[in-house]
């Protein structure tokens, strides 16, 4: 890869100037960060891959003749110098193919065809075994993943998955966690991988797993930039109150105060395909007018296929203070755009834990106010099915599995294409 390949750091305020008070007011930047001087043909990194199935007896008939298809359909992709292994779970774990390089493929295939589906769902013991089979392949530079698919609840070792799952990715093993169906417990999946490099998805139906499985490999594959980590410094008074990821989808990402006023975010391997955009909302001091100096931006990563470590862009967001009678209090156009997504994303959230504790008519209201803001971005179908979730809590006292799951990673943008075109239909 050419050194020349590097990563480019824009900024844009959701207002382009403040009053000036002797008040704190909140503004939000957006962080659009784009992979520049990428190779079309980019040289691939090693992938480790653990692919972990959960084989209970609900997976029978087409879902797991779908995954099965799907596992195939990884094992093509793969190539010499990447690893591969394969556990599955129910009621015990089992290593049915080892950590090894992908260089015997019908060897894989033989093991894949076999996978039968019986027994409860015990996923504990499936991940300690996954995170074992990742951590066996010496790869000094490449990227290491678990492939996670369950259609079921695991009762009693919830607390020991979010254990094996931090664990992994604190020696920077990503998770991507999919759920199938309506079953599965979408709260601790979206725990096992609030961390860099994983992510949950709602896969609704069987035949979506291929592309899905796939999509995840040829994004491993164009992975360019490692280890990529944000760092926030504030002027006097300045308050990071939080860091959301808003594309290629939302994801809140931890940002920690390692020392005053200086703020720290890892933000994990970067792929080359596409751009990723973050919302950061900042407690501004009072200020005086004039244009100021809010905060300065830096941001690092390391070029693995180029052999070049800590690179750094610097940047400086500054804000304009005015009197209060020269200031114009619209949002920026496109911060209002994302902002309106995450502002839906949390409202949503709110209403499941509103309704978790009995109210009813509160989680209700939310709902309606995260399909308001979804309407207002042009989200016309998920604000309607969010609309008449609303409607059968608020009759019912329950939301569905189904409407529930579908709400969560739709605000989140985590619907399959697939699945999405469908849900549009149906709206």
């Amino acid at each position: 890869m050419s050194t020349e390949a590097r990563i480019r750091l824009n900024q844009l305020l959701s207002r382009t100037a403040i009053a000036s008070s002797t008040e704190q007011q909140l503004v939000y930047v957006l962080l659009d960060i784009q992979p520049e001087g990428v190779p079309a043909q980019l040289p691939q990194l090693p992938l480790n891959l653990c692919l972990l199935i959960d084989r209970s007896s609900s997976m029978k008939g087409e879902r797991i003749a779908q995954v099965k298809a799907a596992a195939l359909r990884i094992v093509e992709l793969l190539g010499e110098t990447d690893f591969f292994s394969l556990v599955v779970f129910n009621d015990r774990a089992e290593v049915l193919a080892p950590a090894m390089r992908v260089i015997n493929k019908q060897d894989l295939r033989q093991i894949i065809s076999r996978i039968e589906s019986a027994g409860g769902t015990e996923m504990a013991n499936g991940l300690a075994m996954a995170l074992q089979e990742v951590q066996r392949p010496l790869v000094k530079q490449g990227v290491s993943r678990i492939l996670m698919l369950t259609d079921g609840r695991t009762y009693g070792d919830e607390g020991q998955c979010v254990e094996i799952a931090r664990r992994a990715q604190a020696r920077s093993i990503g998770i991507t966690a999919l759920g199938i169906g309506t079953e599965w417990n979408e709260d601790l999946l979206e725990t096992i991988t609030a961390s860099e490099n994983s992510r949950a998805q709602y896969v609704a139906q069987a035949r979506d797993v291929a592309t899905i499985f796939a999509d995840e490999v040829q994004q491993m594959h164009a992975v360019f930039a490692q280890r990529v980590r944000l760092t926030v410094a504030g002027r006097p008074g300045v308050l990071i109150r939080s860091l959301d990821k808003v594309k290629p989808f939302i994801a809140p990402v931890p940002i920690i105060e390692e020392q005053d006023l200086h703020w720290v975010a890892q933000l994990g391997d970067w792929s080359g395909s596409e751009s990723q955009s973050f919302l950061v909302e900042v407690v501004v001091p009072p200020l005086p007018i004039g244009m100021h100096p809010l905060l300065k931006l830096q941001l690092q990563y390391d070029l693995p296929a180029a052999g070049v470590r800590d690179q750094i862009v610097d940047a400086i967001v500054r804000i304009n203070s005015l009197a209060a009678e020269d200031v114009q209090y619209q949002v920026e156009p496109t911060v209002k755009h994302w902002l309106e997504r995450l502002v839906a994303y949390r409202l949503q959230a709110q209403a499941w834990q509103k309704a978790e504790a009995g109210e009813i008519a509160a989680a209700s209201a939310h709902l309606k106010m995260a399909s308001t803001r979804l309407l207002s971005a042009g989200q016309i179908a998920l604000a309607h099915m969010i609309d008449a979730e609303a409607a059968q809590l608020s009759q019912s006292g329950q939301a569905s599995e189904e409407g529930r799951k579908r709400i969560k990673f739709g605000t989140r943008g985590l619907v399959g294409p697939i699945q999405y075109r469908q849900i549009e239909h149906e709206g």
